[in-house]
């Protein structure tokens, strides 16, 4: 009941996109315009899953951000490892910058079977998995060490689990988007105090707006391709991110006050379609297993180590960096803790004893 339900909701979903756009944004039939980021001339590519005359196949990857952020550069190892491994049988195509819709129009796509595969946040698949808000819960996980033992241990093994007895899709790796913090246009964020009032971008996620509620801002759930427009305008104040991300998105651009707060740690799951996944010989899913898995670890690597750059280059950039007490924080939002972690008490065990 569970697949069909979710099937179900990605049918709705799909004719909702279409009734609002009119346009195959979210489909992995790739408008002639639409380029492949990984180096590759398309063209005009086949449809999806497509199997040419010489034997390969050729998947699409859809992902939102630009083609500097670690994911992205964790799926263009992805690609050299899969294909290498493969001996060219299997090709992937990369699609950065949202060029096969928003991270939403991913699920679903991949649900139908008309995308092949998309990176998407872990609180655009809360929507379709009942517990795992439980990561997105405020200051649970603690270190990038407490969040490798989750995500590559037995929380992950849980949600892979999920993904494919609710969803119907493959989850084939959870790679590393990092510590969230806060920025905005308005004023410097020196304590809890000074947040109370701002308007900022969130995901469709009940977590993270409960939290910016809880600590007197005005959460406004937006996708994110729409929100440098946004705070361009004034429509918004501000975001929140991890520093690769808002670095790699130009916010430097629109928002000049940049808040550590470290709320919450954010991960990309990276999905595949039942359909291109049952394309694959038992070896072949190897190969896109193992290889997701090495890139992963790789694209680790380098998001920490952009962290590490990422902050030093926002400030020459110009933005005011404040580092507020993150206990204030952390006691701010201690009731948003205790609801949620009652809600998914099983996955907030196992987060804990992974500490």
């Amino acid at each position: 009941m569970k697949r069909l339900f979710s099937v179900f909701l990605a049918a709705i979903l799909l004719i909702s996109l279409v009734a609002c756009g009119g346009n195959n944004s979210g489909s992995s039939a790739v408008q002639p315009s639409q380029q492949p980021q990984d180096g590759t001339n398309a063209g005009n590519p086949a449809p999806s899953n497509a199997t040419p005359a010489n034997g390969t196949i050729t998947f699409k990857v859809g992902h939102d951000a630009a083609e500097t952020v670690p994911v992205a550069i964790g799926l263009a190892e992805f690609k050299r490892l899969v294909e290498e491994r493969s001996n060219g049988q299997i090709v992937i195509e990369i699609y950065n910058n949202g060029t096969l819709g928003s991270a939403s129009d991913y699920v679903v796509n991949c649900q139908l079977g008309t995308l092949d595969m998309g990176t998407v946040n872990q609180s655009v698949v809360s929507s379709f998995i009942p517990d795992l808000p439980a990561v997105d819960i405020p200051y649970i996980i603690e270190s990038y060490e407490h969040a490798d033992r989750v995500f590559l241990g037995d929380v992950g093994k849980h949600y892979a689990e999920e993904v494919r007895e609710i969803m119907d899709i493959e989850l084939i790796g959870i790679w590393e988007v990092g510590f969230r913090n806060l920025t905005n246009n308005k004023q410097p964020v020196n304590s809890v105090a000074d947040v109370a009032g701002l308007r900022i971008r969130t995901m469709d996620n009940p977590v993270h707006q409960a939290l910016w509620k809880g600590l007197g801002a005005d959460p406004v759930p937006m996708a994110w391709g729409e929100a440098y427009t946004a705070m361009q305008q004034g429509a918004i104040d501000g975001q929140e991110n991890p520093y690769s991300v808002i670095l790699g998105n130009n916010v430097a651009e629109v928002n000049k006050h940049l808040a550590v707060t470290e709320h919450v740690y954010s991960s990309q799951f990276i999905l595949m379609s039942r359909n291109a996944w049952n394309m694959l010989t038992e070896e072949q899913q190897k190969i896109i297993m193992d290889s997701c898995y090495e890139a992963g670890l790789y694209q680790r690597e380098n998001q920490r180590m952009q962290a590490e750059e990422g902050l030093a280059k926002l400030k020459e950039l110009g933005m005011e960096v404040t580092t507020p007490d993150k206990q204030g924080f952390i006691d701010a939002s201690a009731s948003i803790r205790e609801e949620f972690g009652k809600e998914y008490a099983e996955v907030v065990a196992m987060i804990e004893a992974a500490k």
